[in-house]
């Protein structure tokens, strides 16, 4: 049986050097992509690699020597810091000019599967799992470039035939993470997380990363999934302040009993934001990312585990002793 050629853009990140891993185990022949600064460390010459601009359509030609059977568009801007009209150029733009190129040569194409983000149905409170039929209600620049991005993907399947498949990440972690769900652990480390922030009480969405390497190659061979959105979670039904509590027994660290408002902690991400744009580095708080501590994010996976997908990691207190293992062994706590 010949191998499927399989593309996978944001090859180099976090999740897309997880993918190309997940994709050659299923014995694909992958052709890893991203930006032409990309580290390549990553990739370790696993997969050609083809440097590519989302937001410069010609540097997506070379893509045209390839006929793709399916194709993982993970390559992103995932930055809660950075301007709209950035975010809007690679999350939107980008995902357009990419199905452009692929629209024009779709013949052998089974699947393409597009990363947008469980963060699109903006601010919940009614503790329940969120399924896909709730209307997505962005809250920051991020999520509204992520949601923009979805309906682009959607409206070229619509209109162009594309086989889109759209998923929605929660939360992600796993090894290699250094942003995102990654941050309350080195904050836990740094000291500048032990205590709970707020109430504590909001229901998280979280996920592997195996799992959603695994979830998006197992849509990208249903038919039944082209067309559709899913989201892509784990079973936990875990309180913010309990993974907080959870992260820190495991990594042995001391929590203060103590809850402590969001809006101070808030009132200071926004300083030092805007104090670090000044000086022309990265925040240590970021304003929005600390928006999700008072936020329910409770997923529902009922849609995808319908199709026949079981999770490998169902839950934080299966997955995160591993990860912040790796963390150990890296040398990175």
């Amino acid at each position: 049986m010949t191998k499927e050629t399989v593309l996978v853009t944001g090859a180099c990140g976090f999740v897309g050097s997880h993918m190309v891993e997940h994709l050659l185990g299923k014995g694909y022949a992958v052709v890893a992509s991203d930006h032409p600064r990309a580290s390549l460390n990553g990739l370790k010459g696993r997969a050609p690699f083809v440097p590519i601009d989302l937001t410069k359509p010609e540097t997506l030609e070379p893509l045209n020597q390839y006929s793709f059977q399916r194709v993982f568009h993970i390559a992103g801007l995932f930055d809660y810091t950075a301007p709209w009209q950035r975010l809007y150029e690679v999350n939107c733009l980008g995902t357009r000019n990419l199905l452009q190129a692929l629209a024009n040569n779709k013949s052998a194409l089974k699947s393409v599967v597009v990363w947008s983000s469980g963060s699109v149905y903006g601010k919940s409170f009614r503790r329940e799992p969120i399924n896909e039929n709730e209307p997505p209600q962005p809250i920051n620049d991020y999520e509204r470039s992520k949601l923009l991005g979805e309906q682009e993907a959607l409206k070229f399947h619509q209109e162009q035939g594309l086989p889109v498949v759209v998923i929605r990440p929660a939360a992600i972690y796993g090894p290699r993470s250094r942003y995102g769900l990654a941050v309350p652990i080195f904050m836990i480390k740094k000291w500048l997380l032990r205590f709970i922030p707020g109430k504590g009480d909001f229901i998280g969405g979280y996920a592997h990363v195996d799992d959603i390497v695994g979830g998006a190659e197992f849509l990208s061979g249903r038919p039944e999934a082209v067309g559709q959105v899913f989201n892509i979670s784990d079973d936990s039904n875990m309180s913010v302040g309990d993974s907080i509590m959870l992260t820190a027994k495991i990594m042995g660290a001391y929590m203060l009993p103590i809850h402590f408002p969001i809006t101070p902690i808030k009132i200071t991400a926004f300083i030092d934001q805007t104090v670090s744009r000044w000086l022309g580095r990265r925040p240590t708080l970021e304003r929005d990312l600390i928006g999700y501590l008072d936020r329910d994010s409770w997923m529902d996976n009922t849609k995808l585990k319908g199709l026949g997908y079981q999770l490998k990691y169902p839950s934080l207190t299966k997955g995160l002793p591993e990860v912040i293992g790796w963390y150990k062994q890296q040398g990175w706590l």
